[in-house]
């Protein structure tokens, strides 16, 4: 049994250490989600052999940034001037990676609108408006912005024509039939996996959620760090900061993504690299005498209106909003319920070893508070 024992603690080192480093060797990723917007509606056309389509279109300048140089003077800023000064490489990028068809042919630009700079969720998009000459109505996208880039770029979609059809969509090819739009189980289903997608994706948010974990196999005597010996008190801890962390920004992501309170992006991105912060010094040097519930709940305000970005200024009525709120909220919480599975078990069976104490705990919140110090720097300066 014994040697059991030790071949399960050896691999669950191996895992562990593999998913510190994951969480905390990715400092250039952290929660901004990048999304971009597609809006599709037919337009009045005096020719009866085409259907004319408008499309509006937005990608964040950061992530434009990654696609066509807009900061030629490297000082940091874009300016007007600058993206304006790209104009022809924008349209050839999105006339490339932007493709509408309908049985294999493909839909031809025919003109595009001067271009514009919009404001989505406190970040500066780039805003395009274009017309599509289609042979027939369209059932097909293939979305190439960011591929080989950015997977986690995501492509949120309405039609107007089509009841205001919203799709979340990711890199690639995509229908746009009748079945792929179907209404409010369209939306439920999009904003359930784009929540579970955000989460895992959001590397400051599983940060935060791994520094509030990782002492919950932990009692406090005299000063001293003593692991638990009954493995439910621990799992009881773990529910209840989970509880306490879904309840926080489920609260938060409501007022913000029902547009009731509106705070500044990189304002709330900011804070939520001081939590991360703060929780991991916490645990090092012990300055709030409070259980990591109330931690989790307080700073898990903060996080719900990080989370409320991807639902921020959606063309969707309000029954339609309150179900891609209600559906991208359980998927948050099916994502963080994925990570604590992945997480706990092995806090649980390594608690007891130095390995643990030292490296993970020690070591794995000493990393955190660098890493997200870094992260704060970056966003608030």
């Amino acid at each position: 049994m014994s040697a059991l024992s030790g071949f399960i603690c050896r691999h669950a080192y191996r895992y562990l250490m593999l998913l510190v480093l994951l969480l905390t060797g990715t400092l250039a990723q952290a929660h901004e989600a990048s999304t971009a917007y597609l809006n599709l509606s037919k337009a009045n056309s005096e020719e009866t052999t085409s259907v004319v389509y408008n499309a509006e279109y937005e990608l964040s300048l950061r992530d434009l940034a990654l696609l066509i140089d807009i900061d030629p003077n490297r000082d940091q800023q874009v300016s007007w001037a600058e993206v304006k000064s790209q104009a022809t490489l924008i349209e050839q990028l999105i006339t490339t990676k932007v493709k509408l068809d309908n049985a294999a042919k493909t839909c031809q630009v025919a003109s595009f609108e001067p271009l514009a700079i919009n404001t989505r969720g406190g970040f500066n998009y780039l805003y395009t408006n274009f017309k599509l000459n289609c042979e027939q109505p369209i059932d097909n996208l293939d979305y190439q912005i960011l591929a080989g880039v950015d997977a986690n770029h995501r492509l949120i979609m309405t039609q107007a024509d089509a009841g205001a059809a919203l799709q979340v969509l990711a890199v690639g090819q995509s229908p746009l039939g009748s079945e792929a739009n179907a209404g409010l189980l369209s939306i439920a289903t999009n904003f359930l996996k784009s929540g579970i997608h955000h989460l895992l994706i959001g590397w400051d948010h599983l940060l935060f959620l791994f520094v509030l974990l990782i002492p919950a196999v932990y009692m406090r005597k005299q000063k001293q760090l003593v692991a638990v010996s009954n493995p439910k008190a621990a799992l009881l801890e773990v529910f209840w900061i989970a509880t306490s962390f879904t309840l926080a920004h489920s609260i938060t992501l409501s007022l913000a993504a029902l547009q009731i309170v509106s705070i500044p992006a990189w304002l709330i991105e900011s804070v939520i690299a001081l939590s991360i912060a703060f929780a991991a010094l916490n645990n090092v040097i012990p300055m709030l005498r409070v259980r990591a519930i109330y931690l989790a709940f307080f700073f898990g305000l903060i996080h719900g209106f990080g989370f409320a970005n991807v639902l921020v200024d959606l063309p969707l009525a309000t029954s339609e909003r309150v179900l891609a709120l209600l559906s991208f909220n359980v998927g948050i919480e099916l994502g963080q319920l994925f990570f604590i599975i992945l997480v706990f078990p092995l806090a649980l069976l390594l608690r007891h070893t130095q390995f643990y104490k030292y490296v993970i705990f020690y070591v794995g919140s000493l990393i955190s508070i660098l890493v997200a110090l870094w992260w704060f720097f970056e966003r608030a300066f």
